[in-house]
């Protein structure tokens, strides 16, 4: 459930949910700033993508007479079966499904449609790191009054956070990504290696393996990826998120603190020495180094091995997953990579019944069984799923006899919680163009954060925001 960023690399909108460049973001931060602008100092009141292809619409015969009809625009794949599942077991609503495009296409037609006062949907996908920018608009519905807050029990810690604002709760959370040390057991074993339990083992095993195969590393590093939402997971897991926000004007942007430029110096250096790879995350040439002994491991999202699978031939059956390395042993933190969720937009006609699509959507079983199977591959952010022994005890053959779900689940539980900031459509749009230059070598990661820093401080300043650096 993401928006695709590289031509060559289909992307999967809502689990990664990087944009492309595009005069989208413009549309999105206007609106977010007019409406900034109006409310003062009030402040308050993102598999595979299908972008693009067409979703079936129920059958007006599969709906009960008099059923009230409720609009639901998202792109990820799997969704017009539970859709059915809905209308099915609830005679009294008939949704019906559109898809208007992955990510910022979508995104682009809704704000068009909201500042129009016509043609919006009752329900949305919208990705997590998007909805402050809607929220702050004043485009969605709070969920409180319909009940929302009887699912809280049973979705993840940090995905609730991610869609509220202080006793509020705007979108119900779906899918998550945490991340995982996911690696080719053969290549570490070659060289006498096991999974790194902190940092510091990542960067002494980096240098050990590339130096004793100058073909091989550790792993890959694209800051670049998806705007830098690959790295804002990292990020989030070493503690070091950039941003804090809790609704209105106020928003802390921090790319040039301690932690944060820690975390810079830290890659920068294994990239200095030439110890880490640095190819083009979801290219043909990342899959090429994943299954020929290049790439020895993928710091990667719950839903990556699905992208995997279909990219690797050789080393099917090799790859493991192990828990991130922590900054110091016995710690145990996580950051996600990715996910979407499910928005009722104001000005419904019907907000209690687009409520109760909205949270049967995130919160029930019967949803879950469609969202996580093969059909849409979605990595659950639902307790009772993520949880459960089907879920946890589940093989695939990259995995062989590995049980891979052990470790994602348990990372789940341990995701940092962060607050997303109302305008992070621009902000990967310019970290596109940043991060880039790690890549080509034009730019080291702690002077890329400090452009970032500069360019983000003074766009939020110029849409209104008081920044705290």
């Amino acid at each position: 459930m993401r928006r695709p960023r590289q031509p060559h690399a289909p992307a999967r909108p809502g689990r990664r949910g990087a944009p492309c460049r595009s005069a989208a973001f413009v549309a999105v931060s206007a609106l977010a700033a007019s409406s900034f602008a109006l409310a003062g100092a009030a402040g308050a009141s993102q598999g595979r993508s299908t972008a693009g292809a067409s979703q079936a619409r129920p059958a007006a015969s599969s709906c009960k007479a008099g059923a009230t009809p409720i609009t639901f625009w998202g792109w990820a794949p799997g969704y017009q079966l539970v859709v059915n599942e809905f209308n099915k077991t609830h005679p009294g609503i008939c949704v019906t499904l559109e898809d208007n495009g992955a990510g910022i296409a979508e995104y682009t037609k809704l704000t068009a449609a909201i500042k129009a006062g016509v043609g919006t949907p009752d329900v949305a996908e919208v990705e997590y790191l998007e909805v402050p920018a809607f929220e702050i608009t004043g485009s969605l519905v709070n969920l409180v009054p319909y009940g929302a807050n009887a699912y809280k029990s049973v979705i993840v810690p940090f995905a609730w956070k991610a869609v509220s604002q202080g006793s509020a709760v705007y979108s119900m959370p779906g899918d998550i990504g945490p991340l995982a040390f996911y690696y080719d057991t053969k290549l570490l074993g070659k060289y006498g290696l096991t999974p790194p339990a902190t940092w510091a083992q990542f960067a002494s095993e980096a240098a050990t393996l590339h130096k004793d195969d100058p073909s091989a590393y550790l792993a890959n590093f694209d800051p670049d990826e998806g705007g830098g939402q690959w790295l804002y997971a990292l990020m989030q897991q070493a503690d070091a998120f950039p941003f804090s926000y809790s609704g209105g004007k106020d928003v802390t942007i921090d790319f040039t603190g301690p932690k944060q430029m820690a975390f810079a110096n830290f890659w920068q250096k294994l990239i200095a020495a030439g110890d880490i790879n640095h190819t083009s995350d979801f290219s043909p040439i990342f899959w090429h180094n994943l299954d020929n002994g290049i790439d020895a491991s993928w710091l990667q999202a719950a839903w990556s091995p699905a992208d995997m699978a279909p990219n690797l031939k050789k080393t099917i059956g090799d790859w493991r997953a192990a828990p991130m390395p922590q900054e110091a042993a016995g710690d145990d933190y996580a950051g996600s990579w990715g996910g979407s969720t499910f928005a009722v937009i104001k000005g419904t006609k019907y907000p209690a019944q687009a409520a109760e699509f909205a949270e049967w959507y995130g919160g029930t079983m019967a949803s879950w069984k469609i969202l996580s199977s093969p059909a849409a591959g979605a990595f659950p952010g639902y307790k009772p799923l993520l949880d459960s022994s089907s879920l946890l005890h589940a093989k695939i053959p990259l995995s062989g006899s590995s049980e891979p779900n052990l470790v994602y689940s348990a990372a789940a539980a341990h995701v940092v919680p962060i607050s997303w900031p109302p305008f992070m459509t621009e902000a990967l749009t310019v970290g596109t163009s940043v991060f880039g230059g790690i890549l080509n070598g034009t730019t080291s990661v702690p002077d890329a954060f400090r452009t970032y820093q500069k360019d983000l401080v003074s766009y939020a300043q110029a849409q209104g925001f008081t920044v705290t650096q």
